[in-house]
């Protein structure tokens, strides 16, 4: 089937009109950012069932039941109160950000240069959006009775209904902002759940088959035990979902600054805060240990020192971005040099130092070695980058990616006489 076309279908002149009159736009404007924003969020999930975690967000997500095939059909009629479209858009909003974490930013900016609005009102029509593509597919996952993986298969086929029918002007946006650059060139391979995360509630009791119980003291030593259990278990979960809530919370926008911060400019933190160590102490699951700056160069990079001081000030606002010399490659290659594998050790403990911090990697290269296009090993090095950051224990929602080439985009006359680029750049999207 092709979703873009089924959820486009509610984009009726009634819902354009009520929703441009609510973020006080033109009509005609507002339709081509509503289409824009279904074609975008769509890549964006197409993106998320790529990885098992992000498949059973996704499905647990819609199931939940807030947005479902009644609200789609009601569509229309929310629109006429603007309690209920406050309180629609609120909603989707902490979906999305949710769903695809340090994102929303990013689509805000392709939308509102793509429809020619208002950045703040690109943001507020995915809030509109949003929930009209996810009680879509929770209507799909209930007539069709889907589980999780038919789902993320789904959404995979999208892949060529989104190549040809997404305008190229959009496309490329869509591309960049989301990072799917290799998802689009060579298609989209959805995970799948494990047996354990397919294993339905009444499987998962059925497993435990209880044993008498037995008397006197031992009864009360089985008991003490079984509580003990519990009670770790509960820490356990607090603790996940604390953290959980730190990382993915929606409510607040991320910052769309492009400012770049010189290193002197920036009070230098204490090196030995930045000083990565072999202790395992992870955002999620086993870490892997990451070559200390004292063993690769001797020294904290200057770079990642000064972006350390601009974290631990809070009078300085999120969106600035750090170039990071250090983060450097063998030519033509995707392999860090001892130097950055240093710096990402360092990046590294700074951002489990910092565990609501969550930045975007933008890398640009200018030394592919044919038949890789430039385009092509910037995504490869912000990725193994990034890779690597997860290894060592650091929240992968925490870390975006994203490949620009040299920097320069084709037929951008404007850019004669610009250098093209070779550097990896830290922007800081929440601090």
């Amino acid at each position: 089937m092709n979703l873009l076309v089924e959820l486009k279908e509610n984009l009726t002149d009634p819902v354009v009109s009520r929703a441009a009159y609510y973020v006080d736009e033109n009509p005609e404007k507002t339709r081509i950012a509503l289409e824009g924003l279904i074609h975008t969020v769509v890549a964006g999930l197409m993106k998320r069932t790529t990885t098992e975690i992000g498949v059973n967000q996704l499905y647990n997500a819609i199931q939940k039941g807030k947005f479902d095939g009644n609200l789609v059909a009601t569509f229309p009629e929310l629109l006429r109160d603007p309690e209920q479209i406050n309180r629609l858009a609120e909603l989707g909003s902490n979906s999305i950000s949710h769903l695809l974490p340090a994102m929303k930013s990013a689509i805000g900016l392709a939308i509102s240069g793509y429809a020619n609005i208002k950045n703040s009102a690109a943001i507020t029509l995915l809030g509109l959006v949003t929930p009209l593509v996810l009680g879509t597919l929770n209507k799909l996952v209930v007539e069709k009775k889907l589980d999780a993986d038919s789902l993320a298969a789904l959404l995979a086929d999208q892949r060529d209904h989104l190549i040809e029918m997404t305008p190229e002007r959009l496309l490329d946006r869509i591309a960049e902002g989301l990072n799917i650059q290799q998802l689009l060139a060579v298609g989209v391979t959805p995970a799948k759940r494990s047996a354990v995360a397919d294993r339905s509630p009444i499987q998962e009791r059925q497993r435990f088959t209880p044993e008498p119980e037995e008397e006197g003291n031992g009864s009360l030593v089985k008991w003490g035990i079984g509580a003990l259990v519990v009670l770790a278990l509960a820490g356990a979960a607090y603790y996940i979902w604390n953290n959980t809530q730190s990382y993915s919370s929606a409510n607040e926008e991320e910052a769309t600054s492009t400012e770049f911060v010189d290193s002197a400019a920036i009070a230098p933190a204490d090196s030995a805060r930045l000083r990565p160590t072999n202790t395992a102490r992870a955002d999620s699951g086993a870490t892997t240990a990451l070559p200390t700056a004292s063993t690769a160069v001797g020294a904290t990079s200057p770079a990642i020192t000064a972006l350390a001081g601009y974290l631990t000030n809070p009078q300085a606002p999120a969106g600035r971005s750090f170039k990071i010399p250090a983060l450097d490659f063998e030519p033509g290659t995707d392999r860090l040099k001892p130097t950055g594998l240093a710096a990402v050790g360092e990046l590294s403990t700074l951002l489990k130092n910092n565990p609501v911090v969550q930045i975007r990697l933008v890398g640009y290269a200018n030394d592919a070695i044919p038949p890789m296009g430039n385009k092509a090993l910037s995504v490869t090095r912000v990725l193994n980058i990034k890779n690597q950051l997860i290894k060592s224990g650091v929240n992968y929602i925490r870390i975006d990616a994203i490949g620009l080439g040299t920097g320069i985009k084709p037929g951008d006359t404007t850019a004669i006489g610009k250098p093209r680029l070779k550097q990896i750049d830290v922007k800081v999207v929440i601090k």
